[in-house]
């Protein structure tokens, strides 16, 4: 990838820890800052875009299971006009974060990784993760970081390109 800078809007503290996990060495992503900003229900800010230098690769990451996308095309046109060369790098998650982790890994359902029982008790252990055991988790369950964000999205997204491998390393 040309551009050196490199920032991520994720959508909450799951993608955050997976997002982390992921720049571990050995690293699988380009390193970055990352942001949790939910981009598909609110705006993000203009003292956020303006902290953006020109030239920064922006990574938005969402997911797909609500099909609302009048926000995420505002936060794509916003960045587009006020970040100078700007390069958005969009990684859809094709339903959600949980089935991201399931078409990744070795596992039947994202629960599994944590050995929980629901959803939310899976998202709430993923979350206690150090960064290091994160990744730990999900080496031992054989991730694949070529199946992450590698699903064509809902036709109601079709205006954004999966381009996961312009960040995968």
């Amino acid at each position: 990838m040309n551009y050196k800078r490199c920032v991520y809007f994720v959508e909450g503290p799951c993608e955050e820890k997976l997002i982390n996990a992921l720049k571990v060495e050995p690293r699988l992503l380009t390193p970055g800052k990352v942001n949790v900003y939910n981009i598909i229900q609110n705006e993000i800010p203009r003292r956020e875009v303006n902290m953006i230098k020109a030239g920064t690769t922006v990574v938005l990451v969402f997911d797909t299971d609500v099909e609302k996308t009048d926000i995420l095309r505002k936060n794509i046109d916003y960045l587009k006009k006020y970040v100078l060369q700007v390069k958005i790098v969009n990684l859809a998650q094709v339903m959600n974060f949980e089935d991201e982790i399931a078409r990744a890994t070795d596992v039947k359902k994202a629960q599994d990784l944590t050995k929980s029982l629901s959803v939310s008790e899976f998202k709430t252990a993923f979350c206690k993760f150090k960064v290091e055991e994160c990744r730990n988790a999900l080496n031992r369950h054989h991730l694949d970081i070529s199946q992450l964000w590698s699903k064509t999205p809902p036709d109601k997204f079709s205006f954004v390109k999966q381009d996961g491998d312009l960040i995968k390393l």
